[in-house]
């Protein structure tokens, strides 16, 4: 993928997500091969690239991609997962017996 917005990390997760995927085994391998979308005209990703709609492939993980950091954004501002969040790291340290970072 290359830029169009100017906003390089969003570009490098992205090509990193791509990269990902194409070459792990397993579930991935299903996903680029067996699993068909509806944003893709009913083709697999692989379908899809081969046939020259990169961009489409692209947009499908770019949607992954804005929706993961819309939620994860979300779960910031929310003070009961960040307490959540502290609480397992203190619970964490304790049983390490590490000191702890609170």
């Amino acid at each position: 993928m290359t830029p169009d917005n100017g906003d390089e990390s969003e570009h490098r997760a992205l090509n990193v997500l791509l990269d990902q995927i194409a070459h792990s085994e397993g579930k991935e391998t299903e996903w680029w091969n067996f699993q068909t979308f509806d944003e893709l005209g009913g083709r697999t990703p692989t379908q899809a690239w081969l046939a020259g709609d990169e961009k489409a492939v692209e947009q499908l993980v770019r949607g992954w991609y804005l929706e993961t950091k819309r939620n994860l954004d979300a779960m910031r501002r929310d003070p009961r997962v960040m307490q959540m969040i502290r609480d397992k790291i203190a619970a964490l340290d304790a049983k390490s017996g590490l000191p702890s970072a609170s």
